[in-house]
């Protein structure tokens, strides 16, 4: 399947204009944070971010098809010793303009820098909201199932006893299971927990985020030949998941510098899939003879 790639230079705000309405099926991203990488970044102030957020939300509704996905990761800054809410009060203005907010994700990361801190611990986590137009949207569980694991094989080896009908809890809360319901399979789906290590490596971006984490998104809220927008582009790491899943991709960043770091990497990426087929095709026809 032949793939689209666009990486844009502008501010998403007025490259979108180019984008008919309900254009693309998602939307991931992961915006400026407040008060970081001032020397990378327009710096925005916790107390002005809601208002820089919502400046976008009438572009985003407009490219969004009606049965898409927004997912937005965030990570909220510590101002004078105590969260400051911003990211919470950044989601509650979605809401008021109409955003479903379906779920919250969180992001663990495994190898989060160490560091010490007199009246907190270190940050190992960071949201990602699911934010949809329309109640009914879009999703593809069965693409992030994952196995269930060895316990299955134990466990439901002889069920007897209350394992062989459904057990209401004990405490009567109102819960239940069945562990008949897992006969016979092989897959489970996932949690809203997604342990994803950080980028160990210099990509000459400050923030680059890991492949993983857009792969799982796309794969969740989207099907090949459709079409993902990241707004705010960075390093272009959603533009390799998307381009790996054959998914269509536009990729805005509003700094030039960062755009031939977009473009080599994708290159690299389109440039090893080539080769890869190529060597298929050649196997190929060495069978053939």
């Amino acid at each position: 399947m032949n793939t689209r790639i666009e990486i844009l230079n502008g501010d998403s705000r007025e490259v979108l204009n180019n984008y008919p309405d309900g254009y693309f099926n998602l939307i991931i991203t992961s915006p400026p944070y407040a008060d970081a990488r001032k020397k990378h970044y327009d710096s925005i102030a916790p107390k002005q971010y809601v208002d820089f957020l919502l400046s976008f939300h009438d572009q985003f509704w407009r490219v969004l098809a009606q049965d898409g996905s927004f997912v937005l990761n965030l990570k909220d800054k510590v101002v004078g010793g105590v969260r400051h809410r911003f990211v919470w009060h950044t989601i509650l203005a979605l809401a008021a303009k109409g955003w479903n907010c379906v779920d919250d994700y969180i992001w663990i990361k495994p190898n989060a820098m160490p560091g010490y801190w007199k009246n907190r611990l270190r940050d190992e986590w960071e949201y990602c909201f699911h934010l949809t137009k329309d109640h009914k949207f879009a999703m593809y569980q069965s693409a992030v199932r994952k196995p269930i694991g060895k316990w299955a094989k134990i466990r439901l080896a002889n069920l007897n006893g209350k394992s062989k009908m459904r057990h209401d809890s004990e405490n009567e809360s109102g819960f239940g299971r069945d562990l008949r319901n897992w006969l016979d399979k092989n897959s489970v789906l996932p949690g809203n927990t997604l342990a994803i290590p950080l980028v160990g490596k210099n990509m000459g971006h400050p923030a680059v985020f890991p492949v993983g984490l857009p792969e799982f998104f796309i794969k969740l809220f989207t099907k090949q030949g459709d079409n993902v927008l990241d707004p705010f582009a960075g390093s272009g790491t959603t533009g390799l998941a998307a381009q790996m899943l054959e998914r269509n991709v536009v990729l805005i960043e509003k700094k030039a510098e960062y755009i031939p770091i977009i473009e080599k990497r994708l290159f690299r990426i389109h440039s090893a899939k080539i080769a890869l087929k190529s060597a298929a095709q050649q196997k190929l026809a060495l069978g053939r003879h």
